[in-house]
């Protein structure tokens, strides 16, 4: 039976409306990334020799150092060979495997001339993580459980080519854990010595709760080493910062007993703030390490857990001090030297958004420094900026 309803007829107003839909889908999908990334590609590149040695790399996702590309690339600094680093490939440490075949680049075998060469051509040594790999990170086997290190720690070469940056007046960053296991003792104080600090032997961490049953994040063996020293209790709830030293010593300061915070902060000070871009304070709910600074450091933050008259009696039994240095640098003839007590830079950042202009603007908007349980805020309210402005200023210099 033929149908009485007319053909549907393009007006013009109807195709006007239909192209402006259009508009409206496609223009936030195609056109703002498209002019975003136009307007990254034409902005000036620089190139700088820059090694990053990262030993802690158990799988492909290379997080300990994966975030500092991304701001490399962003920020358009490339190789000498015009190319931009690739954080798959170029770095010194240990590369995994699927097959077990694993591989690992590092300066072992290289000769004090070698070494000489690479100090005089490098802008900057970035030491990013020493803990290394072991067996258990490739198998099922139990944390409570002794595990082979198969790569990690600082090595004599490494400890030289720092020294000969140092020398050189370059530009040298390291961070958390570049000292601690399984760096051996004379290696680490050979480090600290050539730094101008001291680790007290202390790492700490926040956890938002200590009873197992409700959060499997909590390590076995920081409750079992507890009991051990506390006549087997573990009876945490809640919110609480973990102590834990060299020596395996574990002690706990609890939210609202003992820290008044309930999550660290790194506070900035208003030079800093003004200098690196960086808020007056941010929420740092992983691990950092305990130092001794020497005074020829300016510390750009520190972290404050407004530990109360209990907390403050804990951290003087445990031979601690109020505050705890979380940023500092050094002037070091042309170059500079800083040091990050906590592991700014294992975070997850997605590659592809890296050729992207605005992209830091706008994640740092979306992203609440207050929001301790979102990994990837530290970065964009604090890393990233701090890192910019270390590497551009490195550059003009």
């Amino acid at each position: 039976m033929p149908s009485n309803q007319s053909p549907y007829k393009f007006t013009k107003s109807g195709l006007s409306l239909i192209f402006t839909s259009f508009l409206i889908v496609i223009t936030p999908l195609i056109v703002i990334p498209g002019i975003s990334h136009l307007i990254w590609k034409v902005k000036p590149s620089s190139k700088m020799d820059i090694l990053v040695i990262d030993k802690t790399v158990p799988d492909k996702s290379r997080l300990e150092h994966r975030s500092f590309f991304w701001a490399l690339k962003h920020l358009r600094i490339k190789r000498q060979d015009g190319a931009f680093y690739q954080y798959d490939k170029d770095y010194l440490g240990f590369y995994p495997k699927k097959d077990g075949n694993h591989k690992v680049k590092s300066l072992r075998y290289y000769s004090d001339e070698k070494i000489d060469s690479i100090s005089k051509a490098l802008d900057v040594l970035y030491l990013a993580d020493t803990y290394g790999v072991y067996e258990s990170d490739f198998n099922d086997q139990s944390e409570l459980e002794f595990s082979r290190k198969i790569y990690g720690g600082l090595s004599s070469n490494d400890l030289k080519l720092t020294q000969k940056v140092i020398d050189a007046e370059g530009l040298l960053i390291a961070e958390f854990n570049s000292i601690g296991a399984p760096t051996s003792f004379a290696f680490r104080t050979q480090f600290e010595k050539m730094m101008n600090f001291k680790w007290t032997g202390w790492i700490s961490r926040y956890f938002d709760e200590l009873n197992p049953e409700l959060n499997e994040e909590i390590p076995e063996w920081l409750i079992n080493n507890y009991k051990e020293q506390h006549n087997g209790i573990w009876e945490f709830e809640g919110a609480a910062q973990v102590f834990v030293s060299e020596e395996g010593r574990i002690e706990v300061l609890k939210y609202g007993e003992d820290i008044s915070n309930q999550v660290p902060k790194v506070i900035s000070t208003l030079q800093s703030q003004q200098k690196f871009d960086i808020p007056k304070e941010t929420n740092y709910p992983y691990w950092f390490e305990i130092l001794r600074i020497d005074r020829s450091y300016e510390v750009i933050s520190y972290i404050d857990m407004a530990p109360t008259k209990s907390g403050e009696e804990k951290l003087r039994e445990m031979g601690l001090p109020r505050y705890f240095p979380a940023t500092i640098v050094r002037n070091n003839g042309k170059g500079k030297i800083y040091y990050f007590t906590g592991d700014y830079a294992d975070n997850p950042i997605p590659l592809s958004s890296a050729p992207f202009f605005g992209v830091p603007t706008i994640y740092k908007l979306v992203n609440d420094k207050n929001d301790y349980s979102n990994r990837t805020s530290f970065y964009w309210n604090y890393y990233f900026p701090l890192i910019k402005e270390i590497l551009e200023e490195h550059s003009l210099n």
